[in-house]
């Protein structure tokens, strides 16, 4: 789906011509938009913008009967920023999603994909690997053009297809071409072309596709068939596109002239789907998937390569639909460009997860017990520990540099996979949690509730060194099982990193900090905790219980001397001053 949009400023027209500037929040499905100073605002049946209001029962804004700017907000003691529940916003996102017609052909083939992963569950321990895809070589997707005798074009077809396709384009400030972000994040293995088609001169003017009496993406669909008779007509060469097994060209993507002019989900507002009837173009071959935007007055990369990840790739959309009416998840924030994504012109990498089963690894490591293995940021290069071919922790390197100079962090990204996860659950429960998770350093999961879109304390490295069972976050599954994925440390943040985890069985730890030490009634059963390392329980055994080794903890505790520790992951065995 297009890309979310959060905060964005949109300036949308009243019937008498006069301009109301809004910010909002949302996407295709669901969007909730606010005034400068944060009064919600919804069009009235009678076109013009409105203060909004929630209905009695709380299922819908309402317009105030206020119209923006006629008086100040503050005296209507309307209250500011007002969302309708989650519940309701879930339900709104499925009925915008039947009236657009059957799900994408990418949902689909990503729907077969999830079912013969979640069919190996059976398969456990960490050298159950998820399969990884192949959506790797030449791929070739079509780009229609279209402009009207009211908008004419204004951005010639050569500039979209240098866009599209011309290594090193750099035109409106981009960082390369959309041939260039899907070779270099797929370190080489992915060639994605678009061949663009001269521009179509549309039956109608833009006014008649736009038209908000008629319901959402039926004019868009309209339009696109309008597009393709004229190329059939013109005996256009369709040979080559890239097409899956069912005979359904991967990617349509259309640019339509000018900038939009409709309200938020009317008309041609930009939005990406499947036709309700799929357009044939001969020997099985046929369209079902396509996007729509404006061209504007600029081409920028992170919308078209956001679209064409879902439609080449099967790539799933990272961020929760729901968010934009109740302040939920956000997903992934800016560690991907299918969710928050970074700059419009640059946008970041793609996550570990996706690069992975995309068949775009160049190196994984197998991460079990007593490993030393290195990580290298911009190469994927990964390294793995899997419950089975469903849930795992992947990790990579994300350094602040080339795509991924705008991340919020950088060091090692540890990220959290269940396939039978949704990025729009972020309730962090065994029955409700993302698809997509990133363990975030600081235990804040900032990215769960919605705080911001990542931030300086989200990745590992170097002082945030270590992630276990005794960790905060943990590496604990879903199921609150343990992993066996025992991180002892880290090495600081760099372009290569090292990672070491924690051989089997009990070890000796030298110079550790006694953080707290706790006991029952008569020294039976105790436990410490270590900095760094976390609470392991006292072996019991002998005729005075925990007593001694409390005492060695106790007295290390209080006079801040550091103790050796023989312990394995729940036990400490020994200690010594």
């Amino acid at each position: 789906m297009p890309t979310p949009y959060v905060g964005e400023i949109f300036t949308f027209q009243n019937p008498d011509g006069s301009e109301v500037t809004l910010h909002g929040w949302g996407n295709q499905f669901t969007a909730v938009f606010e005034t400068e100073d944060g009064y919600t605002a919804v069009q009235a049946p009678d076109g013009y913008y409105e203060y909004a209001k929630p209905t009695e029962d709380g299922t819908k804004l309402e317009p105030s009967g206020t119209r923006i700017g006629d008086v100040d907000p503050a005296e209507l003691a309307l209250p500011q920023h007002v969302r309708l529940t989650p519940q309701v916003t879930h339900a709104q996102v499925e009925q915008a999603q039947a009236e657009l017609g059957p799900i994408p052909r990418w949902m689909e083939r990503r729907q077969d994909v999830q079912a013969q992963q979640i069919a190996g569950i059976a398969l456990e321990g960490p050298e159950a690997a998820p399969p990884s895809g192949k959506t790797t070589g030449d791929y070739l997707g079509l780009v229609l053009l279209i402009d009207f005798s009211d908008f004419p074009q204004t951005i010639s077809r050569q500039e979209v297809d240098d866009f599209c396709n011309k290594p090193g384009y750099s035109g409106f400030g981009n960082n390369g071409s959309a041939f260039d972000y899907f070779r270099d994040v797929s370190d080489g293995k992915l060639r994605y072309k678009n061949r663009v088609a001269a521009y179509y001169r549309a039956k109608h003017p833009r006014t008649y596709y736009t038209d908000p009496k008629i319901s959402y993406g039926t004019r868009t669909q309209e339009l696109i068939k309008e597009a393709l008779d004229h190329l059939v007509a013109n005996r256009f060469d369709f040979s080559g596109l890239s097409a899956d097994s069912s005979g359904y060209i991967r990617a349509l993507s259309v640019f339509y002239a000018g900038t939009r002019s409709n309200d938020w989900s009317e008309g041609l507002w930009p939005h990406a789907w499947r036709l309700a009837t799929s357009y044939s173009i001969g020997n099985g071959r046929k369209f079902g998937d396509y996007q729509i935007t404006d061209l504007g007055t600029q081409l920028t990369l992170r919308t078209f390569c956001h679209e064409n990840g879902h439609m080449v790739c099967d790539f799933p959309d990272l961020y929760d639909y729901d968010r934009a009416e109740n302040g939920e998840g956000n997903g992934v924030g800016h560690y991907w460009p299918l969710c928050a994504g970074g700059p419009d012109r640059n946008p970041v990498q793609v996550d570990a997860y996706l690069k992975h089963a995309a068949g775009w690894a160049s190196k994984v490591t197998t991460l079990g017990s007593g490993v030393t293995a290195t990580v290298e940021a911009g190469k994927n290069d990964f390294l793995l520990h899997a419950k089975n071919a469903a849930e795992y922790f992947i990790i990579e390197n994300r350094q602040k540099s080339g795509r991924d100079a705008a991340l919020p962090d950088e060091g090692v990204a540890i990220w959290h996979v269940d396939v039978k996860g949704n990025n729009s659950h972020e309730q962090m429960t065994p029955a409700k949690h993302y698809e997509l998770s990133l363990e975030q350093a600081d235990n804040r999961f900032d990215l769960e509730r919605r705080v911001n879109n990542g931030d300086a304390d989200d990745l590992y490295g170097g002082a945030k060194g270590t992630f276990g069972t005794n960790t905060a976050p943990s590496s604990k599954w879903w199921d609150g099982s343990v992993s066996g994925l025992e991180i002892e440390s880290i090495s600081a943040v760099a372009k290569t990193m090292t990672i070491k985890t924690r051989p089997k069985g009990p070890q000796l730890y030298s110079n550790m900090t006694v953080s707290l030490v706790f006991t029952t009634n008569e020294g039976q059963n105790g436990w410490v905790n270590l900095a760094g390392r976390g609470w392991r329980k006292i072996q019991t055994g002998n005729a005075n219980g925990v007593t001694n080794m409390l005492g060695v903890f106790a007295m290390a505790k209080a006079k801040g001397r550091p103790v050796s520790v023989l312990a394995d992951e729940t036990t400490a065995y020994q200690a010594y001053l």
